[in-house]
């Protein structure tokens, strides 16, 4: 008789791995799919910060901006022209829930999840190799001008509403404490309550070993298609075979669609593509925190690999060939902040955010298949609150009083 598990997480990013663990720990019969290494594709290409200091949903860039952005040349945000057509409704949507009611109310709806990330990240780190990729120094803003700094300003007032701490200073008093990065800048603004990653990839792979330890199964194949097959029965079919579950999580991110659409359901999933690259420090130069150069849109950051440039948002088809020229762009600022030296990889990597317009998952049931779960469309905060994410929908599925209210995540929200 063919095994037949209580669940099978399709997708091992950071959401998917921690999803799986989570309901392993609750225990579980649980079978984690994905056709690479844990880690290996989003959750590899980041920042590496843990933003528990997020208190406003990303916004679209200014209208001041898209000359810029229409000729190609912005160093923060880029078009493919080809992929526009599909993309000229979700950036609509995107604008419209930038108003600043909406953006407060969806920061708002976003905390619960937020607030908790790194709690949760070290309970299911302890014990294991991620806990020596864990830095309490996180995410340091730097803003060029006066101008800078000043239009910034709400998401530092809604922070204080919220008691999320953070410490404003000068060039000279952030040398201090950064003393290879160079006073090329206005202010600098420290977000005291994060932490970063040395390794996002690393720290991802260690969840997933602790799943296997503890006696999960991971399969490495690609998941071709969902079947129904009765009330409480699933069958996965993956590229080596057709397993059995009892109810079924999707945890693929950007890849989720191809799973859900076959279902019938659509949803205005996203897809910000990003570049990072790692290169070398010329000297000694060091780097103790993750660095947003507000102005330019990127980010640097001390990781294992090397220095590691993060980009903004390239908007384009999520299968499209790669085209990192925003690293290219950043890079001349990025060597004016910080002695960087040579490359250490041969070509950037790319890396896909799943996102919706409002910022916010899908956590939750979905409204008209028994026993399939829904978990993704984190956009930027992927690597935030994966572990916290898994928990509340390993709450959910395990009929537990959820740490907080799901329904702002709900699959039918958009309905």
């Amino acid at each position: 008789m063919r095994d037949c598990y209580d669940v099978a997480v399709v997708g091992a990013g950071i959401v998917g791995v921690s999803t799986a663990l989570h309901l392993l720990m609750r225990g579980k019969k649980v079978l984690l799919i994905d056709r690479g290494g844990a880690g290996q594709e989003t959750s590899f290409c980041n920042s590496g910060i843990i933003e528990t200091s997020y208190v406003l949903p990303f916004s679209p860039p200014s209208y001041k901006h898209m000359a810029r952005i229409l000729l190609d040349t912005d160093t923060a945000v880029r078009f493919h022209y080809s992929s526009l057509p599909h993309y000229l409704g979700w950036i609509a949507d995107f604008y419209l829930k930038s108003r600043i009611d909406i953006r407060r109310n969806n920061g708002k709806l976003l905390r619960p999840l937020i607030a908790c990330a790194l709690d949760e990240h070290r309970a299911l780190m302890r014990g294991t190799e991620a806990e020596r990729h864990l830095s309490a120094t996180g995410r340091v803003k730097l803003h060029r001008s006066e101008a800078s700094f000043a239009g910034a300003a709400l998401e530092r007032r809604v922070a204080q509403e919220l008691g999320v701490s953070f410490e404003v200073m000068d060039a000279a008093a952030f040398h201090e404490i950064e003393p290879f990065v160079r006073p090329v800048y206005h202010k600098a603004v420290k977000w005291t309550s994060s932490a970063r990653l040395t390794n996002p990839c690393a720290v991802t792979a260690a969840y997933a070993e602790k799943f296997a330890r503890e006696g999960g199964i991971f399969q490495k194949t690609g998941v071709r298609a969902l079947t129904h097959i009765s009330e409480d029965l699933w069958n996965v079919e993956t590229e080596q075979g057709a397993v059995q579950a009892n109810q079924v999580v999707v945890c693929a991110g950007p890849w989720s669609s191809d799973l859900y659409k076959s279902l019938g359901y659509a949803f205005p999933l996203g897809v910000k593509r990003g570049y990072c690259r790692h290169f070398s420090a010329i000297g000694a130069a060091t780097l103790a925190h993750a660095v947003v150069d507000t102005d330019i849109g990127y980010v640097i950051g001390s990781m294992e690999q090397g220095i590691r440039i993060t980009t903004g948002a390239e908007f384009a088809d999520r299968d499209a060939p790669p085209t990192p020229v925003q690293i290219e762009r950043v890079l001349p600022y990025a060597r004016e902040l910080f002695p960087l030296g040579e490359a250490k990889e041969s070509q950037a990597r790319l890396g896909n955010r799943p996102c919706f317009a409002d910022s916010l998952p899908v956590i939750g049931a979905t409204p008209r298949h028994k026993g399939l779960w829904f978990n993704f469309g984190h956009g930027h905060s992927g690597l935030t609150i994966g572990p916290s994410s898994g928990r509340l929908l390993a709450e959910m599925f395990c009929g537990e009083v959820p740490f907080c209210d799901p329904t702002p995540y709900r699959a039918d929200r958009f309905a």
